[in-house]
């Protein structure tokens, strides 16, 4: 579908299948990528798929603005995957990283032949760290977005942004002996 995801959300509300699929198949690998940087297990992932899109077929209609269907469908998908820590019990809160001023002047870069490595890094991260980088550089979320999904103030997502960029640059340095 060539239209804006507004209007496709739209007529998703309004029960269009074709609509519905096109979401489903747009979002699909991208939350599941997502699900995976949460709950580094994975066992549950696609039972977490499912619950996440009964969720949307059943609550589109609640969806007050249809440009914000990302942030919609993430909080979600973050939401069944810290239920389900609930249930099992495994679930701590994590603590709120205290807001310090970031300068961008000492961000860490990565290039594009350093992916592989930065998947594997991701993975020896804080759960709080893997999920702001994922939904800021794989979902190229703003700022704002990523602290409605996670709940929290857009200072704490800088905050955990920059914590988790030095973090990923510790553990690649230590994996692989640069960058």
């Amino acid at each position: 579908m060539s239209e804006p995801l507004e209007q496709i959300v739209l007529r998703c509300k309004a029960g269009e299948k074709a609509s519905f699929e096109w979401l489903f198949e747009q979002y699909q690998p991208r939350l599941k990528y997502y699900l995976r940087r949460l709950d580094e297990t994975g066992t549950n992932s696609d039972d977490h798929l499912q619950e996440i899109w009964i969720t949307v077929l059943r609550k589109i209609h609640t969806l007050q603005n249809s440009e914000l269907f990302p942030v919609w469908l993430y909080r979600i998908a973050r939401n069944c995957v810290y239920s389900g820590f609930r249930r099992k019990q495994r679930f701590a809160r994590l603590p709120e990283d205290h807001e310090i001023p970031v300068s961008d002047n000492n961000e860490p870069t990565f290039h594009a032949d350093d992916a592989e490595k930065l998947h594997r890094a991701l993975d020896t991260l804080k759960p709080q760290h893997r999920e702001v980088l994922t939904l800021s550089f794989m979902e190229q979320m703003s700022y704002q977005s990523i602290a409605e999904v996670i709940g929290c103030s857009i200072g704490t997502v800088r905050s955990r942004l920059f914590y988790a960029k030095q973090s990923l640059r510790r553990e690649m340095e230590r994996q692989h002996g640069s960058k």
